[in-house]
């Protein structure tokens, strides 16, 4: 499913997005970086949400790379990404409006619905299979030598 391929892709760039616009766009770096690093950060509100605003890109890296991984080896996208999307992505929707958070929002719904489809196709491969199986049983009608509607005298 290509779904299931995207989405880890669309999580890892939206953790590069966070790391473009923490580097690009904010200056508290540069500050820091004339401070010297160390308590540079604390006590000033502007630079501690800048901060945590590129940290969080470390945080979507992780999501996606991991969920990314697991899809190349099992095929499919772990249902739990979507949860982890929405537990960010709904919270930060309530106390701030104006962020990402409707990306996480439509991500995490994407992925919950690729997961549940992925769960439908496995259970349809899997009655598929069974059915199958149940007709090559030996004495099954459509076994060769098996009864196929008649009745041996």
């Amino acid at each position: 499913m290509r779904s299931a391929r995207w989405i880890p892709r669309l999580v890892t760039a939206l953790a590069g997005l966070h790391f473009l616009v923490a580097v690009i766009l904010y200056r508290s770096f540069d500050d820091l970086a004339r401070e010297g690093f160390w308590d540079a950060a604390t006590g000033n509100a502007q630079r501690e949400s800048e901060l945590w605003f590129f940290l969080a890109g470390f945080g979507l890296l992780a999501l996606g790379t991991l969920s990314a991984r697991i899809v190349r080896d099992t095929g499919r996208l772990p249902g739990e990404l979507g949860w982890y999307l929405l537990a960010i992505g709904v919270p930060l929707m309530v106390l701030n409006p104006a962020s990402g958070a409707p990306g996480l929002i439509v991500l995490g719904v994407y992925a919950l619905v690729t997961t549940a489809r992925q769960r439908s196709d496995a259970a349809r491969r899997s009655d598929a299979t069974q059915r199958t199986d149940s007709d090559r049983r030996p004495g099954s009608a459509r076994q060769p030598g098996g009864l196929q509607g008649h009745v041996q005298q």
